[in-house]
């Protein structure tokens, strides 16, 4: 999946995403809104090439969750992310599944009824290359 970011959204289920080329390309994600795809946002997405006319589309636009466990105490840490800021994690077995302060995690994440955001399913993740 490549990296970018979302520049404009034109309606639920089109819009521009910067790829970090700095290549503008159309995206197709119905539900934009609702998956949180505002301007700024930082996402992962697919790339269909047509064959015939060599645009570029790009498609399964998610939010990237991806990041960096900034402290940790038991079950619970912070991370740092680049759409979020810092959220908390709840991650059971941290220490067991080798998770320390430092490293890059994936995650799943859910807003309380207050907005707050969480981290949840914590994984250890590769990170990106530069």
């Amino acid at each position: 999946m490549a990296k970018g970011k979302i520049k404009v959204s034109t309606d639920n289920e089109h819009g521009i995403v910067v790829n970090e080329n700095g290549k503008e390309i159309k995206y197709i994600q119905p539900f934009s809104k609702q998956l949180g795809l505002a301007p700024g946002t930082v996402v992962r997405f697919d790339v269909y090439t047509n064959p015939t006319t060599q645009e570029k589309t790009a498609f399964n636009v998610e939010i990237y969750r991806k990041g960096i466990i900034t402290g940790k105490d038991n079950d619970t840490g912070m991370i740092t992310d680049a759409n979020f800021g810092e959220i908390m994690a709840y991650v059971p077995m941290m220490k067991e599944q080798g998770i320390s302060s430092g490293d890059t995690v994936k995650y799943d994440h859910f807003k309380d009824e207050k907005g707050t955001i969480y981290a949840v399913y914590v994984k250890l993740a590769e990170p990106d290359a530069k």
